[in-house]
């Protein structure tokens, strides 16, 4: 077979070409960090880094929800941890109440801390939690309990997603807390009829209706514990859902970097082994092509 100059050097100026181009892309590497420039580069790899950024969106999703949820946990938890005091001290007042030596001026002074007290709970229970009423269901209302303490709230309950398959619900409404409004009987209505009624009873010096009220107090006292253990259960799954969620972004954002990012150590080998080759293939061209007529004449 006949080998021509012009097909050695077409050959060489290919090699040539070739070793440049390993080296740029390998210098490109380096110097950019990243290995992957665009999907051609690396079609499996890209499409992978396309999965794990889905799944880093949803995560932030997941997140964002997380801390939605947990702004509305800390604020129930205040709210019903002064509700639960607040109870406390009007049982404590009702029992002074049901003492016998009492007048009638000192009854009116604890009807009306009775009555304060239930101020206070409803207070509390129109707290707000980014603008939102927390213990009004669903519903946008100006106040879950109006001055007359009708509830102005539906049952709903706000779901939030917090993992792919993992649903908590927030918000409570009125009737779950403090009890549904029974006029004709107002010791199993609402904590505002049973605190209203309870301070009538110490006003009227009637002891048997204040041990009455006191057993409704303990009643709405355990009502709203039970609200409480809900709130410090959805605490704990909120915290093992961050966690968990915390580690899982680690292992996505690991996976992402050793796909895209260029391994230094492995960009300098290629880059030096593609400039030697270089080398190497110019030194070798230009000895092959150094020679001349002379060269044969001699």
């Amino acid at each position: 077979m006949r080998v021509t100059d012009q097909g050695l050097a077409n050959s060489r100026l290919a090699w040539i070409t070739q070793n440049a181009a390993r080296g740029a892309e390998a210098e490109q590497d380096v110097s950019s960090g990243v290995k992957i420039d665009k999907a051609s580069d690396d079609p499996a790899a890209a499409a992978a880094i396309m999965r794990h950024d889905l799944r880093l969106q949803r995560l932030d999703q997941y997140e964002r929800n997380n801390n939605r949820a947990r702004l509305w946990v800390d604020g129930a938890d205040s709210a019903l941890q002064s509700i639960s005091t607040n109870l406390a001290r009007a049982k404590t007042v009702a029992v002074q109440a049901g003492n016998d030596i009492l007048g009638p001026n000192e009854d009116a002074a604890l009807a009306a801390d009775i009555r304060a007290i239930a101020s206070e709970i409803r207070s509390a229970a129109n707290t707000r939690i980014s603008g939102r009423l927390i213990f009004a269901g669903t519903s946008n209302v100006e106040l879950a309990y109006d001055g007359t303490d009708t509830y102005q709230g539906d049952t709903g309950v706000v779901e939030l997603s917090i993992d792919a398959n993992e649903t908590v619900s927030i918000g409570t409404n009125g009737p779950d807390a403090f009890g549904v409004a029974n006029p004709g009987d107002p010791y199993n209505g609402t904590v505002f009829e049973t605190l209203e009624a309870l301070a009538t009873a110490i006003e009227n010096g009637d002891t048997n209706a204040v041990r009455d009220g006191i057993e409704a107090v303990d009643a709405a006292t355990d009502r709203v514990g039970g609200i409480l253990g809900k709130v410090g259960a959805l605490s704990q799954q909120l915290d093992a859902a961050e966690v968990r969620q915390s580690g899982e972004q680690l292992s996505v954002e690991g996976s992402v970097a050793g796909l895209l990012n260029t391994d230094l150590a492995e960009g300098m080998i290629r880059l030096r082994s593609a400039q030697s080759a270089s080398e190497a293939t110019l030194a070798a061209t230009a000895r092959a092509l150094s020679t001349s007529l002379l060269d044969f004449l001699r």
